[in-house]
């Protein structure tokens, strides 16, 4: 038996000599890069920004990861960019949003989601309605009335142009509450601060922008918030009422995200979702999803390909609907 078992032994070495070494676990090797498709600063800046500094001080990933900032197009330069030049490379992230949804969805790309490697939501916002803190809107039911007897009664600022997401939720509102959401009236600005100046000056009555743009302010008492678009409470501003509980059935969450480039072999792809949901189960990650206002809302995988396909989808019939898309 001794005998017999000194030759299994053999035999099993030699098997394993003939195979050769086990392959080791993919990970990336060399300079990592996100690419923010903005200026910084921003939402796409934040994702990116804190995603490099959580993997690194977690030690998730042993090699720094540097942040490129690409603007234009709101997310058509960058997107571009990737599929031409960044094919099959393992080591980059792009920051992702519904901005990249409403910018494909308008058709301001020849790319969609299909065309890339949608990776991750690594959390999402809460927009809502701001007005100053003596405004004559006391409630988001004033609003409302007001609204109702004329759409123009009330003009709303944001911080994107035209047709973009924070006029998007000003139309939405418009349309839950049955009004003609093309005579609501919206003032374009280059951002939520401009917008918030904009209000606080009096030049614009209601601010319609994300909560973390208002933050200081609320924090301040310098301005309230009427409503915020979604279904539940945000979980750092508790207080503030949600439409749905004001009996406006629309929510309008801007989720964080972030794609991979075409041609990423699955072993990449998989090592970054595994790394990546690490990440936002970290207390670094907590730590800076509540500074930055984020609500803790995850999807990784077959989940968020198929939530960027499905909201592509419906953003295009909702902006036929409201008239901004033919």
């Amino acid at each position: 038996m001794k005998t017999n078992g000194w030759l299994l032994l053999a035999v099993v070495a030699g098997v394993l000599a003939l195979q050769g070494p086990v392959d080791a676990a993919w990970e990336p090797k060399g300079q990592m890069e996100c690419i923010a498709p903005s200026n910084p600063g921003g939402g796409w800046d934040a994702i990116c920004r804190t995603t490099a500094a959580v993997l690194q001080k977690t030690g998730i990933t042993k090699e720094t990861m540097y942040v490129t900032n690409m603007p234009g197009g709101s997310g058509a330069v960058a997107i571009a960019n990737v599929i031409t030049k960044r094919k099959g490379d393992t080591n980059l992230l792009v920051a992702a949003s519904n901005a990249l949804t409403l910018t494909i969805a308008m058709k301001r790309t020849a790319h969609t989601f299909n065309d890339v490697i949608p990776l991750a939501q690594v959390g999402a916002e809460i927009g809502g309605f701001f007005v100053k803190a003596d405004s004559k809107y006391k409630t988001l039911a004033d609003l409302v009335t007001a609204l109702k007897k004329d759409p123009k009664a009330a003009t709303f600022a944001g911080g994107s142009a035209p047709g973009s997401l924070d006029h998007i939720k000003a139309a939405v509102f418009a349309k839950a509450i049955g009004v003609d959401a093309t005579k609501v009236a919206y003032v374009p600005f280059q951002g939520g601060g401009e917008a918030m100046t904009s209000l606080l000056g009096g030049h614009t009555d209601v601010a319609a922008i994300d909560l973390s743009e208002a933050a200081g302010q609320l924090e301040a008492g310098k301005v309230r918030c009427l409503g915020l678009l979604s279904e539940k409470r945000s979980t750092k501003f508790k207080d503030i009422p949600t439409t749905f509980e004001q009996n406006v059935k629309v929510a309008f969450p801007i989720w964080r995200g972030l794609y991979m480039a075409p041609g990423v072999p699955a072993e990449a792809v998989a090592f970054w979702s595994g790394a990546i949901q690490k990440m936002v189960a970290s207390k670094e990650w907590d730590a800076n999803r509540e500074r930055l206002g984020w609500e803790p809302t995850y999807k990784f995988g077959d989940d968020i390909v198929k939530f960027v396909k499905d909201e592509t989808a419906t953003m295009q019939s909702l902006l036929k609907e409201l008239g901004f898309l033919k």
